[in-house]
């Protein structure tokens, strides 16, 4: 008959003073708290360093590029006597009308498409090919149709804000999870009721990426814009001060653009915010 030998159970051998675990350091909450906006400032000053050595060595001549000092400086005097600001309204009121009429447009056909199937396979190769067209090589085309005045300014804006929004919204309609629709149908829900509590509120976080993307592509189309006509705008700004070789008027119009990039991108993440609380309060622990 088989024995089973067993070992004796060794005692926990004292661990030296060396080897104990230490708990892990708690960050500074004021770090933690301003850690993004601290590196932002960072980066910031950096950049803004190496601009002006790039400028002050003579790397690159001052003809070209301008250094942050006089930029900044024409910047203020643009916008105190006014040759700046004068400008900045006509071209933020054709980005906002062309923004507008794209995202009402683009969200409204997106729903449209995204919500029946036969529709995306129908549209599919036609998204594929317009997406894929380079606005500047159309810029003729809105010419010959809307003249050179304010319709083609506006009408090129609502064309490059109109694709990002209208991808993404087909992708968040199509993409919302089934279970949730067939929960609502067992419920009895009716398709409005679906619509407006169910895709809408679900497609909403994946939609904004789009409705972003398209913000910025606003101004990126509206210098194009202004550069094929026109009398005033940011767009014209910028061109005349490159034809004047004013260098720093120029790269004070596009600090302006950028400024107002950055205006109406935190705007839309407020709105984001606001508008996918309630996704937040889900996922957050």
């Amino acid at each position: 008959m088989a024995t089973t030998i067993t070992e004796p159970v060794r005692a926990a051998e004292p661990r030296p003073e060396d080897e104990r675990i230490t708990p892990p350091k708690v960050p500074n909450p004021w770090l933690a708290k301003f850690d993004r906006y601290l590196y932002g400032l960072i980066g910031f000053a950096v950049f803004l360093v190496l601009w002006w050595w790039v400028v002050d060595s003579g790397y690159v001549s001052d003809m070209y590029l301008s250094t942050p000092q006089d930029t900044f400086r024409a910047f203020i005097d643009g916008l105190d006597d006014g040759t700046l600001r004068s400008q900045l309204w006509p071209s933020a009121q054709r980005a906002l009308i062309g923004f507008a009429i794209a995202l009402v447009a683009g969200i409204t056909v997106g729903i449209l498409v995204g919500s029946f199937q036969i529709f995306q396979k129908l549209a599919e190769p036609v998204l594929l090919f317009f997406r894929n067209l380079s606005l500047l090589a159309l810029l003729p085309v809105f010419v010959l149709f809307f003249g050179i005045g304010e319709e083609s300014k506006v009408a090129i804006v609502v064309w490059a804000c109109f694709w990002p929004i209208l991808l993404n919204t087909v992708g968040a309609v199509s993409g919302v999870e089934r279970l949730l629709l067939n929960a609502a149908r067992t419920l009895g829900a009716g398709r409005l009721y679906i619509f407006g509590r169910v895709i809408l509120p679900a497609a909403i976080p994946a939609i904004f990426p789009g409705i972003r993307l398209a913000a910025a592509n606003a101004f990126t189309a509206l210098v194009a814009a202004e550069l094929v006509g026109g009398s005033a705008g940011i767009g014209i700004y910028i061109n005349t001060a490159a034809l004047r070789y004013q260098t720093p008027q120029m790269y004070a119009g596009i600090v302006a653009l950028g400024l107002i990039g950055i205006l109406v991108n935190g705007v839309l993440t407020v709105a984001e915010r606001r508008l996918t609380a309630w996704q937040r309060g889900l996922t957050s622990r």
